[in-house]
């Protein structure tokens, strides 16, 4: 921490909070949380009619990511992208990839919208909008 410096921490979790986020929507996921009230440790992901623990077990099957689940009530309807502490650009882009690949696979985003996703997360990382 003292090498990155206290800053740049909060910089860099305010980064991964925004390019995850609009990762999100450019998924045509819906975000659990207001936009206003955006975390920067962790993006809650509503999942509609899908199961997100089926969703969650899928992405643990074939990339080895680990996404925390809804608790209580909100089990099964939302999945969490955990973004707090020690996580690097290539981490976000990695999840954003595995979801991205996961949704189309299932047929519930296209192309064009997976890649969207990409480009979007990766001008936020790289600083490009705000």
């Amino acid at each position: 921490m003292r090498e990155e410096g206290l800053n740049n921490i909060f910089f860099r979790h305010n980064k991964h909070k925004l390019a995850m986020s609009n990762a999100v929507k450019a998924l045509n996921l819906e975000l659990f949380a207001d936009e206003k009230y955006l975390s920067p440790s962790i993006t809650a992901i509503k999942t509609g009619e899908m199961d997100a623990e089926e969703f969650r077990k899928t992405i643990k099957n074939n990339f080895d990511i680990l996404l925390a689940g809804g608790q209580d009530h909100l089990k099964g309807k939302i999945f969490r992208v955990g973004h707090l502490g020690y996580v690097n650009d290539r981490d976000i882009m990695t999840v954003v990839s595995a979801i991205s690949h996961t949704l189309l696979e299932i047929n519930k985003i296209t192309a064009q919208e997976a890649g969207d996703a990409l480009v979007v997360a990766s001008k936020y990382l790289a600083g490009k909008l705000n």
